[in-house]
């Protein structure tokens, strides 16, 4: 399901090598952490699916609430939600709700902060610096997920600020940040899917 649905947040920009590994490294974890602190957040973004020729095939908006392993990330033709237990993935072209447990790979995907923690799973660091961004590129070692991530961190907050995504044959996914609010409180049902929203969708269980 994964490489079914390609889901963002970060845009590259190519330029001048600013350092490698250790300190690319150590960026990824200090911007974890100030998402962490920042809890909860909520971003917008805008986002866009390319095909593996690079022909665009999708655009939309987007937002997410995220509170360390919980969010809610709602798009037009997909909407997700973990509440920590549990992930819904509710898929409005097929009118389906896919449940699964959140502490799979596949349920935390959709986290920033599991993209930004891809180093601990088999993924090489370098980072480059340019126009006030960090661009962190983690590059897969053998069969993973994703084959390229790029995550674009404002040099001075350590916000994310845009992202690439590529599935390996599949194209690649790019996200910009449109806005980052932190120290919200929300009700925890904000985390947990809307059954009652999706009176005639079917429900798939795949705990």
């Amino acid at each position: 399901m994964i490489k079914r649905i390609i889901v963002p947040l970060l845009l590259f920009l190519p330029v001048a090598l600013y350092a490698q590994g250790g300190n690319a490294v150590a960026m990824l974890e200090n911007a974890i952490k100030k998402i962490e602190s920042d809890a909860a957040v909520q971003m917008t973004f805008t986002y866009n699916v390319y095909d593996a020729g690079g022909a665009l095939q999708f655009s939309d908006d987007g937002s997410l609430k995220l509170d360390g392993e919980c969010y809610a990330l709602l798009l037009s033709p997909m909407k997700l939600w973990c509440d920590g237990r549990t992930q819904w993935s509710y898929m409005d072209q097929t009118n389906e709700v896919y449940i699964t447990d959140a502490d799979s790979d596949e349920a935390q995907v959709y986290n920033p902060v599991y993209l930004m923690g891809l180093y601990k799973k088999g993924y090489t660091c370098s980072v480059e610096s340019a126009g006030g961004k960090n661009n962190i590129t983690l590059l897969a070692k053998g069969e993973q997920d994703f084959e390229k991530v790029v995550l674009a961190l404002d040099a001075k907050t350590l916000q994310p600020v845009a992202m690439q995504i590529f599935v390996e044959g599949q194209g690649y996914t790019t996200v910009d940040i449109t806005s980052y609010k932190s120290g919200y409180n929300f009700d925890k049902r904000v985390y947990a899917c809307p059954l009652e929203d999706f009176p005639a969708a079917e429900i798939v269980d795949m705990r």
